[in-house]
């Protein structure tokens, strides 16, 4: 064989080897029907809701502590069936010397979420609904980190967060079964459920500006194109990823209210659209790598 011919068989022998990512750095959705976390209700329907059930951990951490995982972005549209990113979103991600690709730290162009706030009831227990949610969306330790902008009118909002009893949640998130009890995030509307605002849960072991600061948080990141983590718990002790359905049951975890470093990241790719409609099977894009829970 001529060296000319060794060399090219070499040649091919590495593109062959080198060309295809490995589909393990995909992290595999869990989806949100009842065969999910979400407690089994009494109706017989299959579809449980979109959004947050809020959380029995203990403590009130917030999202400043990150976990040593590596994240993992997949971008390959086919991959995530119906929640592909828009072929205009601007590209955050950056690829590392293992081949996983993580978000970039550098700037990405702002996105402004302008939202009505809809108060659906009428009791005390209620009346600082739009203040708090005003609040928890500007704090800096909230989704503004990741580039989105939050402003509040009626006149030329594009989404809407309502705060109602249970029976018009229910209306409002259909397809997704929230018996009664649950909230839930549905194309451009936010729909939280009054009693949860009112008492949260029994099992909640913080406050309950705490408890509605988490229900924000989690049902706007839905809005944000955030689903609920591959990984429930990143480890004894430590804060639980806002979007987990923390009502569900986080320990050994702590109870949060805030997004954690790598929710910011990965809301900061753009790789989902925002304000999804009904998804029944989600893939996810984005998260920490490890073992799904």
């Amino acid at each position: 064989m001529t060296f000319r011919r060794r060399i090219l068989l070499v040649a091919a022998v590495l593109v062959t080897a080198c060309g295809t990512p490995s589909p393990d750095s995909a992290i595999e959705s869990a989806t949100r029907s009842t065969s999910s976390t979400a407690p089994a209700p009494a109706a017989t329907s299959s579809t449980a809701p979109a959004g947050e059930t809020t959380s029995t951990a203990n403590g009130s951490a917030t999202g400043a502590s990150a976990t040593s995982s590596t994240l993992v972005v997949t971008t390959d549209s086919s991959e995530a069936g119906s929640t592909s990113a828009p072929s205009s979103a601007p590209s955050t991600a950056t690829t590392t010397a293992t081949g996983a690709e993580t978000p970039s730290t550098t700037a990405v162009e702002p996105i402004t979420m302008r939202l009505r706030l809809d108060r659906r009831v009428g009791d005390a227990a209620t009346e600082g609904f739009a203040g708090l949610v005003e609040s928890v969306l500007t704090d800096p330790r909230g989704w503004e980190q990741a580039g989105f902008v939050f402003s509040f009118s009626d006149a030329d909002a594009d989404y809407t967060v309502v705060l109602a009893e249970g029976d018009e949640v229910d209306r409002l998130c259909l397809p997704y079964d929230t018996f009664g009890r649950f909230s839930c995030q549905i194309g451009p509307v936010v729909a939280l459920n009054a009693d949860r605002w009112r008492t949260a849960v029994e099992s909640w072991p913080a406050s309950l500006d705490e408890y509605r600061t988490m229900l924000v948080n989690h049902e706007v990141g839905h809005l944000l194109g955030q689903h609920h983590p591959a990984v429930r718990c990143p480890g004894d002790g430590q804060p639980a990823p806002v979007m987990a359905q923390q009502s569900s049951g986080v320990a050994p975890c702590l109870a949060n209210p805030w997004p954690l470093p790598w929710e910011i990241a990965c809301a900061r790719t753009r790789l989902e659209p925002l304000a999804p409609p009904y998804e029944r099977d989600i893939r996810l894009t984005c998260g920490p790598d490890g073992p799904i829970g």
